[in-house]
């Protein structure tokens, strides 16, 4: 069985695009629990809680206000690819690249406007607010996405293996610094913001050096896209899927909401549990990536069969992978947090595992997404994070929380989690067996 996996051409390759990133990802995870015990120790429990308060008011806003252009750019740009219209391809880089500098700029005004109003409401002081607003700057930044869209489209995984450690090194390298200077409270937000300023430009520089390499700044028309001409298509499908990636935000606003119903002690616990559980997030992440590209070149030769047979392979992974982490949850999470915080965090354990356990259902719902994607059902995804965020998730966390903290935030999101999954496999392996038999029909 084993060798019949890996004699599968597309097999073979997303695994090899996943080795990559998953390289880039083992020196990301070792990087940001240093980082992150780090700056623990030395602000303790409720100057973390602060510390994570100010970092998710500004990933909220980059989330909502920036686009995932990158998922229109690979659905689309494989089917110029395959009949090579180079000139169908140049305007859309046109195209998504002006939605990122929209999105980005848009993002930027809305987060210092907004700073003076959401503050009061968490505790911020004058001061805080004011610093807060200073860090906002992060998002103009945040014009990878195009870049990141192109660098997949044409295979190069290792490069976007090894950008991917330049934001947890600048983080670690700034947080020992800051630590031995014993720097004040915000040092460390800026550390992490000049991090993430860094990961956004070195993006944005390779993806630019592969349009050059791939040959596709000659002849290209610099002038800005005329939106009522392009496809409609293509504009709905960005549309829908930047709301899609902006419902998960939910989960990103998670502290911020905890600091309204609870406190920053109970912030500080939650995001304990919440960093450490990320490698369930990640790697089915980085999974979806590799995965994704090669679902949208099937999908544009209507390969619906083969199709099938890569997600099935790649969800029992999933799953395999997600239940061995739980295992290791449960045997050494109470040991990490005291070793990689501190004491006074381990009472987040329970917050720990039951975000684990929904991290198992994400791992899965991560593969489910690109294959509505790839297939060109975005909408139906759009409506399942719906459901499961907005009416399952929000609800349940301002109910929980109020009731019990952190864990009361844990156990919504193991909910929501769940429901999103339960749907979307509905969903997809429905909507993938009509594109089957359609084909099968159309071939008779």
């Amino acid at each position: 069985m084993i060798k019949g996996l890996f004699a599968d051409g597309i097999f073979r390759r997303i695994l090899k695009n996943f080795s990559w990133l998953l390289l880039g990802q083992i020196f990301t995870a070792i990087a940001n629990f240093a980082y992150l015990s780090l700056t623990a120790h030395s602000l303790g429990l409720r100057s973390f809680g602060l510390f994570i308060l100010a970092r998710a008011y500004i990933e909220v806003l980059i989330g909502i206000t920036t686009f995932e252009s990158w998922q229109a750019f690979i659905k689309y740009g494989a089917g110029f690819l395959k009949i090579k219209d180079r000139s169908s391809l140049q305007n859309l880089i046109k195209l998504t690249t002006s939605f990122d500098i929209l999105g980005s700029c848009t993002g930027f005004v809305v987060a210092v406007s907004l700073a003076p109003y959401f503050g009061p409401l968490v505790g911020w002081d004058t001061e805080t607010i004011r610093e807060v607003q200073y860090c906002s700057v992060l998002i103009l930044f945040t014009l990878g996405s195009t870049p990141m869209g192109l660098m997949r489209l044409y295979d190069r995984f290792n490069w976007l293996g090894a950008q991917q450690i330049v934001a947890p090194s600048a983080r670690l390298i700034g947080t020992i610094i800051a630590l031995s200077q014993d720097a004040p409270f915000w040092s460390y937000l800026f550390v992490w913001v000049f991090a993430e300023a860094l990961k956004g430009i070195s993006l944005f520089i390779l993806g630019w050096r592969e349009i050059y390499r791939q040959g596709l700044l000659k002849g290209m028309d610099w002038s800005l896209p005329d939106l009522s001409k392009a496809d409609p298509q293509i504009i709905k499908f960005c549309m829908v899927s930047n709301l899609n990636s902006s419902l998960p935000l939910a989960m990103t606003t998670s502290p911020l909401i905890v600091g309204l119903f609870a406190n920053p002690v109970a912030v500080g616990l939650f995001r304990a549990g919440y960093e450490l559980s990320t490698p369930l997030r990640e790697v089915a992440l980085i999974l979806t990536q590799s995965v994704y590209p090669e679902l949208a070149h099937l999908s544009s030769r209507s390969r619906w069969r083969r199709f099938k047979k890569i997600l099935l392979r790649f969800s029992i992974i999933l799953k395999g992978s997600g239940l061995f982490l739980l295992f290791l949850g449960f045997q050494f999470g109470i040991p990490l947090l005291y070793y990689s915080m501190g004491e006074s965090f381990t009472p987040a354990y329970k917050t720990l595992m039951l975000l684990v356990i929904a991290g198992v259902f994400n791992m899965s719902n991560y593969l489910l997404e690109p294959a509505l994607f790839a297939m060109g059902l975005p909408h139906i995804s759009l409506r399942v994070n719906t459901i499961a965020i907005v009416f399952i998730f929000i609800p349940l966390l301002a109910i929980f929380t109020s009731q019990w903290g952190a864990v009361g935030a844990g156990l919504a999101t193991l909910v929501s989690n769940a429901s999103g999954f339960f749907l979307n496999s509905l969903f997809t392996w429905k909507a993938l067996q009509a594109k089957i038999d359609l084909s099968k029909h159309l071939s008779l």
